[in-house]
C-alpha cells in the first residue's frame, strides 16, 4: 500500500499544484470541486492500475538509455552468473522481446520546432481543386458533387488460402490471385448494396510481424487492394492509424512494439497522463514511411492507370482524445500535429481527417461547454498550446436519430466552417434496435452529412487472433445487418434501399441545405416547387433539402461564394428539392394515405398555401425519399422532361440513351404515390396508368401520372422525344434489388451524347439474391440453392455482359419471359442455373484423430520470483512481491497467441506434506484448465465486462471489485484455489527421490489491451502470473533455510524448489502473427492415427463424440472435397455444440474459435461472399475443456456437424 500511495502522489502532487493555479486564477467557485475532483479521480485511477506487474518491471533487461537504472542490469547480469544458468535460455529470449534499442534515436522535438500548424499541412485546394474540392456541404471530384457513403472493410479479417491439394499453396502469387477473387467478392457485395466508398483501416501489426520487417504482398499486398476499388469505382478513406480501434489487439500496434516496455504507447505514461516519448514517435514515422508510399499511388488527385485514384481522405489515428482525467486538457495536441506533418513530408496531397470527437458528448453537453470555458482560461495564461486541428474534423456518433447533429455547435467547436460533416464511425448505441442501420443512414442524410462509414454493417469475421478481449469474449457484431456469409438481414435490405433512393438523387442532394417545409423565394425559367409540406405530420417530420445553385462548379470551396448571390438572381438552373419524410407520428394501425402538399414559384396559391397536392402513402419503413424539380436530360436537349414533384419514391436511375432515363419504383400495393410532369406527356407500356393532363401556373400544362396496383413497366415520353421508363416492382422483387453504378469521375455529356450522366446508375436487375454487377454493364449471380432457377430481370441500354455461366439469357418469346417487363427494348431477362438438390457436400475423407503428448513440447524454465532472489532479498522485500509471480509473463516472450501452456514438476515425501490438503493457488488471464497428474482439475475464468452503461466513477469501482477487466487497467487480484490432493503422489518413505508430479496449466488469453482512449492497459498481463502451492514444505532439502529470519516465509519456502516451464509460440517468428493456436504441435504431421469410431457421415453430416477431459488437447481433422459445379458460393459451415473450448482451421487458416457456453457456433469454412474459395479443404479441429457436470466428470459431449446453405439473420 506505501508504494501505492507513493506512485499516486507522484502524479497527483503536480497535477493538484497545476489544476488549483488554473482554477484559483479562472474561477474561484470551482476551486473546492476542482481539488476534490482531481484529488479523488487521480487516486482511483492510480489503485485500478496497480496490477500484478512488478515482476515484469523490475527484472525485464533494458537497452542502454540515458535513463535506464543500473540495477535492472545489474540484477540480470546476477541471474546469469549464478552457478545454477538453467535461465539463461529465457532471460535470453525475454531480453530479444524486450530489451531496448541501442540505435540512436533523433529527437522529434526539432521537427515539432518547426512551427507545424493547420495552415502548414492544409490541403492544396487551389492546386488539387478541379480533381477533389470542398466546402461544408460535401466533396466534389472533378466537379461534381459526391457523397461518400461507406462500410468498414477490414481486409485483415478475410481468411485467405489455396486448395489443401495445391502446389502453389506457399507460393506468394498463388496467394495474391486468391486474395484479390476474395477481395473483390466482398467489395462487390457492397457496391451492390449501394455503398460507393470503404473505410480501410490499415493494420500495423498485421504488415509488421518482428522489428524491422514489413510484408505488403499476397494477402497484405495493400497496393492491390487500392487499385481492385479504382476498378471497381470504389472511393477509400485510408486509415493509417497508427491507432485502428478498440476491437482489434493492441489497438492495431504490433506485438514487438507492445512487448518493448521502454516504449511508451501513444505516449501513455500511465492511463491518461501522457509524457512524450520520441522512441514511439520514431516507430510510427517508420509504419509512416511504408504505407503512405504505397497510398499516394492511389490518391483521387492522381491519374493511374484506372482513371483517377481511389483514396479520397486520410484519416489520422482513431479516438485520440484531446482531454485527459475528467476532461482536464492534458492530452499531448503535439500528436496530431507530428501525424499530420509526417503524412504532408511524404507527399501526401489529399484532405487529412480525424475523430477524436464524440457526438454529442464533445460538443453540446454541459460538461463539454463547462472545459471549453475553462481551455480558454489555460491557452489564455498559455498552460496549453491552441487546438491543432487537421483539414476535417470528423467524429463519431453513437445513434445519429436519437441525438441529431447540430452543424452550428459542431461548426462552433470544431472552428471548421469550411468543412463537411464527416462521421467516421455511425452505428446505434446498443445495435439492438429493429431498422437500426436504415435508420441511421437515412437520419445521416437528412441532416447533411456529406461522408460516413458504418462499422458492423457487415459482421466481421474473427480469423485467428485479431480481436481484442471485448470481442473474443463477448458476442460481437450480432446486430451486423449481413451476415459472414453474405446473407442479407431485412435491415440490410431496408438499407440497400435506403442508400440507392439516395443515390439516385446524389445530384440533387449531395450539395444541398437545409431550408424546413416553409415556401422560400425562387425564380427560374419554368415553374419550380418551392415549399413542401406533408398533411397530417408535423412541421419537425419533414425535411426539406434545397440544390446548391452552384453546385455544378464543385471547385467554389467557400461558403462565402454562396452568400455572394442574391437568391433573386435568375437562374437557368432548375434547383433540385428533396423532402425526407418521418412517419413515426403515423399511428401503426395501417397505412395511412398522406397529402403532399407542394408550393410553385410564380404561381397561384390554393388552401393550406399550396399550389398542387399529390397522395401517397410512406411504405413499410414508414419513411420516405421524394423528389422535385428533376430535369430529365438537361445535358442533351434544349427541351428536357421536368418532373415538378413526385410522391413516388424513386430507388434507382438508370442512364440511357438521348438523356432518357428508367426509374426503379415500387408497386402501389407497396408505396403508393403519383408522378407530377410539366408539358404535356404519352405514357405506353404494359402496366395500367392513368393519365390526367391539366393546366396551371400561368398557361403551363402539366401531366399528372398515377400508376395502378401491379408489377410492370410503363415509358412517359415528352414532346421533345426525352423519356422515362419506370418499372414498378412488389417487395419480393424489391428485396433482391441491385443496382449498377459507373465511374464517379465527370462525363462530359455534352460532348459524348452516347455516355450516361455521371453519378447516374448503369443498370438494375431484380429476382434473385446475389446479384452483382461489375464494370459498367456487367452481371453476374452468385450460384446457389436458392438463386437455382430464379427469373432475372435487368435493364439496362445494351443488353448485359455475363461474367460467368451463372445467367442463361431468355427472349421475349419464352415461357419463362416475364410478360410485365417484356418487349421493351432495354429490359433484358436471364434465367439463374444450377439445382435445388438437398445438399452441395458430397462426402467427407480422411477422418482422423491425435492427442497432444506435453512430453514432447519444447519447454523452458521459468523463474518465480522465488527463483530470482537471494535469501537476504526474500526477508527484506517480500512484502512488496508474491515468491509465486512470474519474472516474464508471456508476452515477454513472444508468446501472444491465444494458449500458452505451463508445467511444474514436483517430488514430494510423505515429509514433505505439511497439513491435510495440499492446495494450488493461480492467478491467470483469462482462461485457465488445470491438470495434475493426467487428471483434470477442472478451472477457472477471470475476465469481466461492465454490464450495461455505467458512469466513470461506477465503472472504476466495479473494475476494483472484478479483476480481470476486457478494457483498461487490470487490479491485483483474481485468483481461484484448486485443492489438488486427491491427484498428488507421495512416495514410500525408502524413496529418496521422492514421488514426481507434474502438473500441466493450459491458459487462454482473450487478447492483449487495446490502448484506447487514455487507458495504458496493452501491457496488462497475461498467461499465469502466479502460482502459489500450499499444503507442502522443503525446510531441509539441499539448501540451508536458517538464512530466512522471517518465520512467516517458512512456509513459502515451497516456491523455492517448484520449477516451471513455459512453452507457446512466439508470434514474431510467424509470417502472420495472428494465425496461431498458441500450441507448438499446432502443425504437426505426426500421431495422426485414422478415427471411424464418429465419422462425418451422411445424410447428417454430424458427429457426438465424448471429449475426454483428462487426455488434454485432442486433435480432429478432415477433408471436405471442393463445391460441385455450380454451386461455388454456397456457404458450407461447421457447427460446434458444447461446453469446451474449440478452435477451427481450414487449409491452414485459423478460422475460428468457440468458448464453452450453451450457445452453439457457427464457423464458415467456404462460399459465400466472405469465406474461403470454394476449393477442397482440410478442416482441423482442436478441443480441450473441464467437465462441469458432476455427475459425469471425465468427459464433455461435443457435436460437431456440416451445414451448408444460408443462415438467415433475425437482427434481434
Amino acid at each position: 500500500m506505501a508504494g501505492i500511495l507513493l506512485e499516486s502522489g507522484v502524479v497527483l502532487v503536480p497535477l493538484a499544484c497545476a489544476a488549483l493555479y488554473v482554477i484559483v486564477m479562472s474561477n474561484v467557485l470551482l476551486t473546492v470541486f476542482g481539488l476534490a475532483a482531481v484529488v479523488g479521480a487521480g487516486a482511483v485511477y492510480r489503485l485500478r492500475y496497480h496490477y500484478s506487474s512488478g515482476a515484469r518491471t523490475d527484472l525485464v533487461a533494458t537497452s542502454k538509455q540515458p535513463n535506464d537504472r543500473g540495477r535492472k542490469q545489474t540484477k540480470e547480469a546476477d541471474v546469469l552468473d549464478r552457478e545454477n544458468e538453467d535461465f539463461r535460455e529465457i532471460v535470453q529470449d525475454a531480453q530479444e522481446h524486450c530489451d531496448g534499442d541501442n540505435e540512436t534515436i533523433q529527437s522529434s522535438g526539432a521537427l515539432l520546432s518547426e512551427a507545424t500548424t493547420p495552415d502548414s499541412i492544409k490541403y492544396d485546394m487551389e492546386k488539387h481543386g478541379g480533381a477533389l474540392s470542398y466546402d461544408h456541404r460535401c466533396f466534389y471530384i472533378d466537379g461534381r458533387a459526391t457523397w461518400v457513403l461507406a462500410t468498414d472493410f477490414d481486409y485483415w479479417r478475410l481468411p485467405i488460402a489455396l486448395s489443401a491439394e495445391s502446389e502453389n499453396a506457399k507460393l506468394a502469387a498463388g496467394i495474391a490471385d486468391a486474395a484479390r477473387d476474395t477481395w473483390k467478392r466482398a467489395l462487390l457485395q457492397l457496391k451492390t448494396l449501394g455503398f460507393n466508398a470503404v473505410r480501410i483501416r490499415f493494420h500495423w501489426g498485421f504488415h509488421s510481424p518482428s522489428k524491422g520487417k514489413y510484408d505488403f504482398t499476397g494477402s497484405r499486398d495493400v497496393g492491390s487492394l487500392l487499385a481492385l476499388c479504382e476498378e471497381l469505382n470504389i472511393l477509400v478513406i485510408a486509415c493509417v492509424g497508427p491507432f485502428i480501434g478498440s476491437d482489434v489487439q493492441g489497438g492495431g500496434y504490433p506485438f514487438w512494439l507492445i512487448q518493448r516496455d521502454h516504449i511508451r504507447l501513444r505516449h501513455l505514461w500511465r492511463s491518461a497522463i501522457k509524457l512524450w516519448d520520441d522512441r514511439f514517435a520514431a516507430a510510427e514515422a517508420e509504419w509512416f514511411d511504408k504505407i503512405i508510399s504505397i497510398l499516394t499511388k492511389h490518391e483521387v488527385v492522381t491519374k493511374n492507370a484506372h482513371g483517377r485514384g481511389c483514396v479520397v481522405v486520410v484519416q489520422l489515428e482513431n479516438h485520440l482524445g484531446a482531454h485527459g482525467v475528467l476532461g482536464l486538457p492534458l492530452a499531448l495536441h503535439d500528436e496530431t500535429r507530428l501525424l499530420a506533418h509526417m503524412a504532408r513530408e511524404r507527399v501526401l496531397r489529399v484532405p487529412l481527417v480525424t475523430n477524436n470527437l464524440n457526438w454529442p458528448g464533445d460538443f453540446s453537453t454541459f460538461a463539454s461547454r463547462m472545459w471549453i470555458q475553462i481551455e480558454k482560461k489555460l491557452r489564455a495564461y498559455r498552460i496549453i498550446k491552441e487546438p491543432f486541428r487537421a483539414d476535417i474534423p470528423g467524429f463519431t456518433v453513437r445513434d445519429i436519430v436519437s441525438t441529431p447533429v447540430d452543424r452550428d455547435a459542431m461548426a462552433r467547436i470544431t472552428q471548421s466552417e469550411t468543412a463537411p460533416m464527416v462521421a467516421l464511425e455511425l452505428y446505434d448505441t446498443d445495435g439492438k434496435q429493429d431498422g437500426s442501420f436504415s435508420d441511421q443512414i437515412e437520419f445521416a442524410l437528412s441532416q447533411g452529412l456529406s461522408a460516413f462509414s458504418l462499422p458492423g454493417f457487415f459482421k466481421r469475421s474473427s480469423p485467428g487472433n485479431v480481436d481484442s478481449p471485448l470481442r473474443t469474449v463477448c458476442a460481437g457484431d450480432d446486430y451486423a445487418a449481413v451476415s459472414e456469409d453474405g446473407t442479407l438481414s431485412p435491415d440490410a435490405r431496408t438499407a440497400r434501399l435506403v442508400l440507392y433512393a439516395a443515390r439516385a438523387l446524389e445530384q440533387q442532394l449531395a450539395a444541398s441545405d437545409l431550408v424546413g417545409s416553409r415556401p422560400w423565394i425562387l425564380r427560374a425559367n419554368r415553374p419550380s416547387v418551392r415549399g413542401v409540406s406533408i398533411d397530417f405530420l408535423s412541421l419537425n417530420a419533414v425535411q426539406v433539402r434545397r440544390q446548391w445553385e452552384h453546385a455544378t462548379i464543385g471547385t467554389q470551396s467557400s461558403s462565402s461564394t454562396t452568400q455572394n448571390k442574391s437568391a433573386n438572381t435568375d437562374y437557368n438552373d432548375q434547383l433540385g428539392i428533396v423532402a425526407y419524410i418521418d412517419g413515426r407520428e403515423i399511428p401503426v394501425d395501417g397505412e395511412r394515405e398522406l397529402a403532399f402538399l407542394f408550393s410553385l414559384a410564380d404561381a397561384p396559391v390554393l388552401g393550406k398555401g399550396c399550389s398542387f397536392a399529390l397522395t401517397g402513402t410512406l411504405g413499410p419503413r414508414q419513411r420516405g425519399i421524394f423528389a422535385a424539380n428533376i430535369l430529365i436530360g438537361e445535358h442533351i436537349s434544349e427541351d428536357p422532361l421536368a418532373l415538378t414533384a413526385s410522391s413516388k419514391e424513386i430507388y434507382a436511375r438508370v442512364a440511357l440513351d438521348q438523356g432518357s432515363e428508367a426509374w426503379v419504383c415500387a408497386e402501389e400495393s407497396v408505396q403508393s404515390g403519383q408522378l407530377f410532369f410539366l408539358g404535356k406527356c404519352q405514357v405506353s407500356g404494359h402496366a395500367e396508368v392513368e393519365i390526367v393532363d391539366v393546366e396551371h401556373a400561368k398557361g403551363h400544362k402539366f401531366s399528372f401520372v398515377i400508376p395502378k396496383p401491379g408489377p410492370g413497366l410503363f415509358k412517359v415520353t415528352s414532346d421533345s422525344g426525352v423519356s422515362v421508363t419506370v418499372a414498378l416492382l412488389s417487395q419480393v422483387a424489391l428485396d433482391t434489388l441491385a443496382v449498377g453504378y459507373g465511374v464517379h469521375s465527370c462525363v462530359d455529356a455534352k460532348n459524348q451524347k452516347d455516355a450516361p450522366l455521371a453519378g447516374l446508375a448503369t443498370a438494375a436487375a431484380w429476382g434473385a439474391d446475389g446479384l452483382t454487377w461489375s464494370g459498367v454493364n456487367s452481371i453476374d449471380c452468385a450460384l446457389s440453392r436458392a438463386s437455382a432457377g430464379k427469373h432475372i430481370v435487368a435493364i439496362s441500354q445494351q443488353q448485359p455482359q455475363l461474367e460467368s455461366g451463372a445467367l442463361q439469357p431468355i427472349e421475349d418469346s419464352d415461357t419463362n419471359a416475364d410478360e410485365a417487363y417484356s418487349k421493351h427494348v432495354v429490359v433484358w431477362q436471364f434465367v439463374a442455373g444450377g439445382s435445388d438438390t438437398s445438399t452441395t457436400i458430397e462426402s467427407v475423407t480422411d477422418f482422423e484423430r491425435r492427442t497432444t503428448s506435453f512430453d514432447n513440447l519444447p519447454w523452458k524454465l521459468l523463474p518465480t520470483m522465488a527463483d530470482l532472489e537471494t535469501m537476504d532479498e526474500i526477508n527484506v522485500m517480500s512484502w512488496q512481491r508474491d515468491l509465486g509471480t512470474f519474472a516474464y509473463q508471456a508476452s515477454d516472450l513472444g508468446f501472444n497467441a491465444s494458449n500458452v501452456v505451463y508445467r511444474c514438476q514436483v517430488r514430494l515425501k510423505p515429509k514433505h506434506v505439511m497439513s491435510g490438503k495440499i492446495l494450488l493457488q493461480l492467478n491467470v488471464r483469462h482462461r485457465c484448465t488445470l491438470w495434475v497428474n493426467g487428471i483434470n482439475m477442472s478451472g477457472h475464468q477471470t475476465f469481466y465486462e461492465r454490464a450495461g452503461k455505467t458512469g466513470l466513477i461506477s465503472g472504476y469501482i466495479e473494475s476494483l471489485r472484478n479483476p480481470g477487466a476486457s478494457t483498461g487497467a487490470d487490479r491485483w487480484g483474481g485468483t481461484a484455489t484448486f485443492d489438488v490432493t486427491g491427484a498428488m503422489r507421495l512416495s514410500n518413505a525408502e524413496d529418496e527421490e521422492g514421488a514426481l508430479n507434474e502438473v500441466i496449466i493450459i491458459v487462454e488469453s482473450f487478447g492483449v489491451g487495446t490502448q484506447a482512449d487514455g487507458d495504458n492497459d496493452a501491457r496488462t498481463p497475461r498467461g499465469l502470473i502466479s502460482a502459489y502451492w500450499h499444503g507442502f514444505n522443503f525446510v531441509g532439502e539441499d539448501h540451508d533455510d536458517s538464512e530466512i529470519h522471517d518465520h512467516d516465509h517458512d512456509k513459502r519456502t515451497e516456491q523455492m524448489r517448484a520449477k516451471w516451464e513455459i512453452c507457446g509460440v512466439d508470434v514474431t517468428k510467424l509470417s502472420n502473427p495472428f494465425n496461431s493456436s498458441g500450441f507448438p504441435d499446432e502443425a504437426t504431421q505426426a500421431g495422426w492415427v485414422a478415427a471411424v469410431e464418429h465419422p462425418l457421415a451422411h445424410p447428417q453430416w454430424s458427429t457426438r463424440t465424448q471429449l475426454n477431459v483428462d487426455a488434454g488437447v485432442q486433435w480432429l481433422r478432415w477433408r471436405l472435397p471442393a463445391a460441385p459445379d455450380g454451386f461455388a458460393s454456397e456457404p458450407v459451415f461447421l457447427r460446434i455444440i458444447g461446453r469446451a473450448t474449440v478452435y477451427v482451421w481450414a487449409n491452414g487458416v485459423l478460422l475460428s474459435k468457440h468458448h464453452p457456453s450453451n450457445t452453439e457456433s457457427l464457423v464458415l469454412l467456404r462460399g459465400g461472399a466472405r469465406g474461403l474459395q470454394a476449393v477442397d479443404s482440410q478442416v482441423k479441429v482442436m478441443m480441450y475443456g473441464w467437465a462441469e457436470d458432476s455427475s459425469d466428470s471425465t468427459s464433455i459431449p461435443v457435436e460437431l456437424s456440416l451445414v451448408d446453405g444460408n443462415i438467415e439473420l433475425s437482427n434481434e
